[in-house]
């Protein structure tokens, strides 16, 4: 399996094409109802992914961790959910499936915290400063 920060930056990087895309079709179809879907593919998908892979390329440390590969699918699926959630929400839908996707990104966001608090180690600016 590649890296998990590797992972992160390809997934964040996916997330960016895709909220690209969506953006470009709301705005081609004026289907500006779905901009909250939109912000939540920019935000939940592509910030957070790209700062989750900074954080385990800074702390490589807690790549070590066993619950790592675990962090990364779990909020990984979260986000789908979520955003399918938000995406039918935006089009007069129930909030059932965005509710649920909630859980699973707190749930992946918990476990991140776990991660870091418990195998961040040295960061690799100490260690090149110190180096």
């Amino acid at each position: 399996m590649r890296k998990i920060d590797e992972t992160y930056f390809l997934l964040s990087l996916l997330w960016l094409i895709a909220g690209m895309v969506f953006g470009i079709w709301l705005g081609a179809n004026e289907k500006f109802n779905f901009a909250e879907s939109h912000a939540h593919m920019a935000l939940v998908g592509f910030v957070v992914s790209a700062i989750f892979g900074i954080m385990y390329r800074f702390y490589p440390s807690m790549a070590e961790s066993r619950m790592a590969p675990y962090q990364l699918w779990i909020y990984q699926i979260g986000a789908v959910i979520l955003v399918a959630g938000k995406i039918r929400v935006d089009a007069g839908g129930g909030p059932a499936v965005v509710i649920a996707g909630s859980f699973v990104i707190l749930i992946g966001a918990l476990l991140m915290l776990y991660v870091f608090a418990a195998k961040r180690g040295t960061s690799r600016a100490a260690v090149g400063v110190a180096g």
